[in-house]
């Protein structure tokens, strides 16, 4: 098709130089005359069942400004068929209110294909036909009683009726209303289809054109053969909906613009069959086909373009979603990242100043106790001893909070078999059932920031039970597997405690350990058992990062 931009910037150009009155008067006359001599050799190619000229006209209208109307309207009256001046004026005038019809509802050349806009194209159409359907009639009235036979001619042999002059005058309205149809139905789609912007998401037009010529044209040569092979043959129904079919595939195939080259391609094939002498169909019948055809296909066509292009934008909505979501994730495992290196500086910093000095102050306080115990304070420095000890005791249990050493000594197995989360369960009496499913060297390639975030979580799960559940035993099994280049890591924590879901508040380290999962690019889950609570979370570790979980 004919470049959009180059189209409306000969428009403009036009504009531009026609800006001075002699210019205007220069351009509109040339205009009319190109027009004219155009809508003369169009009028060859018309035959009974479409009006390309009405098609042309409307087309014009279209594209044009409206101080350009006027010229268009001396060149449709110039060349128009009839020789009453009323009607050559009332046809023009009733195309031009179709076409401002359309323009009050958005549909102006450059605009997106939408079904919506389709939809309106055809119904100012309609509109514009059925008014100069009826004018035809009304000058049709004026022929004598003696003129019927001249009316059977024009109107030709009615569908319905018995002939009687309502029946022709009733098949006259109907002929002349969907010739002008067709006619429109037939060029506005091009003109639209050469001015509106190509959807990203459907092929090129040369693409379109010569698949429309490599695969509906054999499929119409088809047709036309098998008509002249076996003229007024039973299969007549068949053929037509398998021309039908056809359209509605290409069409699925090639958006709106395939509908526009399959249906120019239908009223082609209906030419050359009326060409051939031997038509299968009876005029009115024939243009009847051609037209709701050809407009159910345009319609199709913009509903299939219009999905595809919703189908686009979902698709552009949920890679940015997904995007968004990575540098969420990415960020949240950044944060955690730092807060573990934060962990680990604050316990280097407590074990090697704090822990220093508490072993300086102990070392003092032995050497100061006979000088205590000398000076009447008997007891003094044990007490004070005592408090030290006390204080190492705590520092060394937040020590293995910000950093725990089991993790380093024994892997993340290991750390939860053998660690503080067993020591802790063995004195709140709680009996403790630790599993490994899976292949478990697969635990040394978990890198840092995966295995202490397992180890924190099943940490924390184990002391929510020990404090709130009053539960007898705990049920804790870890799984890691390799799937789809990444290493899966399930932990499943369950018991026999009090605990109700619908009775969760969103503390109790629930919130934590949620946000860890998903800094991890993983899922948690809670469980209603009977008796005690299920927890189950799951993380992933993309291949490539370096493993030290042991």
């Amino acid at each position: 098709m004919p470049n959009r931009g180059a189209k409306r910037d000969g428009v403009e150009t036009v504009q531009a130089w026609a800006s001075t009155r002699p210019r205007y008067l220069l351009a509109g006359s040339v205009g009319a005359v190109l027009l004219a001599i155009v809508l003369r050799a169009v009028a060859a190619l018309d035959f009974y069942h479409w009006e390309l000229g009405t098609g042309l006209l409307f087309v014009t209208l279209w594209c044009f400004p409206l101080r350009w109307w006027p010229w268009a309207l001396v060149a449709a009256m110039l060349t128009h068929p009839h020789d009453g001046v009323v009607l050559a004026l009332v046809e023009p005038l009733l195309v031009m209110g179709g076409v401002l019809l359309l323009q009050s509802w958005g549909v102006r050349p450059g605009v997106q294909v939408s079904l919506r806009r389709i939809g309106h194209v055809h119904l100012a159409a309609l509109l514009a036909v059925v008014g100069m359907a009826l004018a035809e009639v009304l000058l049709a009235l004026r022929t004598p009683a003696s003129g019927l036979e001249a009316l059977l001619e024009i109107a030709g042999p009615a569908p319905f009726g018995n002939g009687s002059l309502a029946s022709l005058l009733g098949n006259l309205w109907l002929r002349h209303l969907l010739s002008d149809f067709i006619g429109i139905l037939m060029l506005m789609p091009l003109a639209y289809w050469a001015t509106a912007p190509s959807p990203r998401h459907s092929p090129p037009s040369v693409a379109v054109m010569l698949r429309s010529a490599g695969v509906m044209g054999p499929v119409v040569g088809a047709y036309v053969w098998l008509g002249a092979v076996f003229p007024g043959s039973e299969f007549a129904e068949l053929f037509r909906l398998l021309l039908v079919a056809a359209v509605v595939v290409f069409t699925l195939w090639q958006g709106w613009r395939g509908a526009v080259a399959a249906m120019c391609l239908i009223s082609v094939a209906v030419a050359l069959e009326e060409a051939l002498g031997d038509p299968r169909m009876g005029p009115i019948v024939t243009q009847t086909y051609v037209g709701v055809v050809g407009a159910l296909t345009l319609l199709f066509g913009a509903s299939v373009d219009d999905f595809r292009r919703q189908a686009a934008d979902l698709s552009r909505a949920r890679q940015q979603e997904h995007r968004l979501l990575d540098e969420i994730q990415d960020a949240a495992l950044r944060n955690l990242q730092l807060e573990e290196s934060e962990r680990q500086r604050l316990a280097r910093e407590l074990h090697d100043e704090f822990g220093q000095n508490l072993a300086a102050l102990q070392t003092h306080l032995k050497l100061a106790a006979p000088h205590l115990n000398s000076a009447g304070r008997p007891g003094m420095a044990d007490l004070l001893l005592e408090l030290t000890r006390a204080m190492q005791r705590n520092i060394s249990r937040v020590l293995s909070d910000l950093r725990p050493a089991g993790l380093e000594q024994l892997g993340l197995f290991g750390a939860v078999d053998r660690g503080s989360i067993r020591r802790l369960a063995q004195d709140a009496g709680l009996q403790m059932d630790v599993r490994l499913e899976g292949d478990a060297r697969l635990l040394s390639q978990l890198d840092v920031t995966h295995a202490t975030a397992i180890y924190r979580m099943a940490q924390e799960a184990v002391t929510n039970i020990v404090r709130h559940a009053q539960a007898r035993r705990c049920q804790l099994t870890l799984r890691i597997s390799r799937r789809r280049r990444a290493l899966w890591v399930f932990l499943d924590i369950r018991d026999d405690g009090l605990g109700r879901l619908n009775r969760l508040l969103p503390g109790n380290g629930i919130t934590g350990m949620r946000d860890r999962v998903l800094a991890l690019n993983g899922a948690l889950y809670l469980h209603q058992l009977s008796p005690g609570l299920r927890l189950h979370l799951m993380v992933r570790q993309e291949d490539g990062a370096r493993g030290t979980g042991r």
